[in-house]
């Protein structure tokens, strides 16, 4: 039979119905399903140490060797196994980058598996063939064992789901209800590249605990109420819509003689921090570099301290807002502040008056805090679509959401300490303490805007800044500013 792959693989868990599963698949003629090939205990079924003459342990030092063993040995049929999220994760990463092994995903309601494992845990019976020696018994619901047994499941779906999408690949998928349904096993083996079809199942396997779920659970109504609690639909979730940022080498500044790397938000941010870190030297800092140059550095220095600084959201906005649309000299970006005049309603004064703006000559000239609030409010409005990718111009470095530089960052070399600006000199003065430096006093930042934040912030512009930067909110901590 001419198969569309060259092997199959079974991606479930526990109590979802995979013997039954195996038992189905194996019904069809050149289908040959191994058990649970991956099995921390075992190699295929309870108690076998060896399949297709790999050994137990040679599979734990190269698993791909098993898996054309597999391949090669059983060339005849479509041969597959059984994978768990419990399995050696090294073999979902090598079967997910194989565009000739068909996935097929089992899943079932994660509080009857849950329950269905307690049950079989507490009896010790893990397969039944024959309904008179079913074990029967009543376990207690652990809804913080649950959840962290939901949160591994969600996970595990959401590698293979991704794995998938990276790879541009499909997956079958399974219900647990579509174990007993003939149409779709042959659906599952028209999939496969197969053209056989079987009339019924013959099912031999017996469904161990076919009770509903109060007859299961002693505490039933607390299990009720307190998976009740739980967002499965993801309601409260922030979407993060950035793209992690590149890592962004050339943001860091590092120094020798006191080996520590600043990992600035963007190149030349905390300009202060960078005067503070070259005054523990006696040469230059390096600066600019590439990943090759970081990576010399990090190789010279083994012993270090890497750290960055992070700013309250509103106020990296507003810094962003100042340096970059507001202000009219070289860090101006005219095509974007051209943008929000005409389709933000951004009303700024005339360029040649923000080059080097003073405040006394734009009010006088008619535009005052409440002009350089709105124009803010509007810049916001800008940052909600451009951060979800709603805009044609670029996320730039400046206004990006931290968590997403951070990540990127993390790609390269992580952070020791993440210093916030409000703490800055204490944070930097312990960074002295414990690495036996002398104290030097941390340069005042000379950020000094016409309209000062204070001056136009109030709960309006919080609740639009949270709604902007809230994945920063949420993942770093950050409360109404002030």
């Amino acid at each position: 039979m001419a198969w569309r792959f060259k092997s199959f693989v079974l991606l479930a868990n526990m109590r979802t119905g995979s013997n039954l599963f195996e038992q189905n698949i194996n019904r069809y003629e050149g289908v040959d399903c191994h058990g649970e090939l991956f099995n921390p205990h075992f190699v295929g079924s309870p108690g076998d140490e060896e399949r297709f003459g790999v050994s137990l342990s040679e599979r734990e030092l190269k698993p791909q060797k098993l898996l054309n063993r597999m391949v090669s040995q059983d060339k005849d049929n479509l041969p597959g196994f059984r994978l768990f999220s419990d399995h050696d994760p090294r073999v979902l990463d090598l079967i997910l980058a194989d565009p000739t092994c068909a996935k097929i995903v089992l899943t079932r309601n994660p509080l009857d598996s849950y329950v269905s494992h307690a049950i079989a845990r507490q009896t010790d019976q893990w397969r039944l063939t024959d309904a008179s020696k079913r074990k029967t018994a009543k376990v207690n619901f652990d809804f913080m064992a649950f959840r962290g047994y939901l949160n591994g499941i969600q996970q595990y779906l959401t590698d293979i789901k991704r794995g998938l999408q990276h790879q541009g690949q499909s997956a079958f998928y399974i219900g647990y209800d579509d174990l007993n349904s003939v149409e779709v096993f042959n659906g599952l083996i028209r999939f496969l590249g197969g053209e056989e079809e079987l009339k019924d199942l013959n099912i031999k396997i017996v469904r161990q605990n076919p009770e509903g779920l109060r007859d299961k659970v002693e505490n039933y109504d607390q299990m009720i109420q307190d998976v009740r609690q739980i967002d499965l639909l993801g309601t409260e979730a922030v979407p993060v819509l950035e793209p992690v940022r590149n890592p962004g080498s050339k943001n860091f500044v590092a120094g020798s003689d006191a080996p520590m790397l600043f990992m600035a938000m963007e190149k030349g941010s905390h300009p202060h921090v960078a005067k503070w870190l070259r005054a523990h030297q006696t040469r230059d800092l390096d600066g600019n570099m590439n990943q090759k140059q970081l990576g010399d550095w990090l190789k010279a220095h083994p012993v270090r301290r890497s750290f960055t600084v992070i700013s309250h959201p509103i106020e990296r906005a507003y810094r962003a807002f100042n340096d970059h649309i507001f202000l009219t000299g070289d860090g101006l970006f005219p095509w974007i502040r051209t943008n929000l005049e005409k389709n933000y309603g951004v009303a700024m004064p005339p360029a040649a008056m923000c080059e080097q703006p003073i405040r006394t000559v734009l009010e006088n000239s008619g535009y005052g805090v409440a002009d350089h609030t709105a124009a803010f409010q509007g810049f916001l409005r800008f940052l909600k679509g451009n951060l979800q990718g709603q805009t044609r111009a670029r996320i730039d470095q400046s206004w990006a959401s931290q968590n997403s530089i951070l990540q990127g960052y993390a790609r390269l070399v992580i952070a020791d300490e993440v210093f916030r600006d409000e703490t800055l000199a204490a944070d930097l003065a312990r960074l002295e303490n414990d690495m036996g430096l002398p104290s030097v006093e941390l340069p005042e930042d000379d950020f000094d805007p016409c309209f000062s934040l204070s001056e136009i912030y109030s709960d309006t512009l919080e609740e639009q800044c949270q709604d902007v930067y809230a994945r920063d909110y949420q993942m770093l901590g950050f409360g109404p500013w002030g």
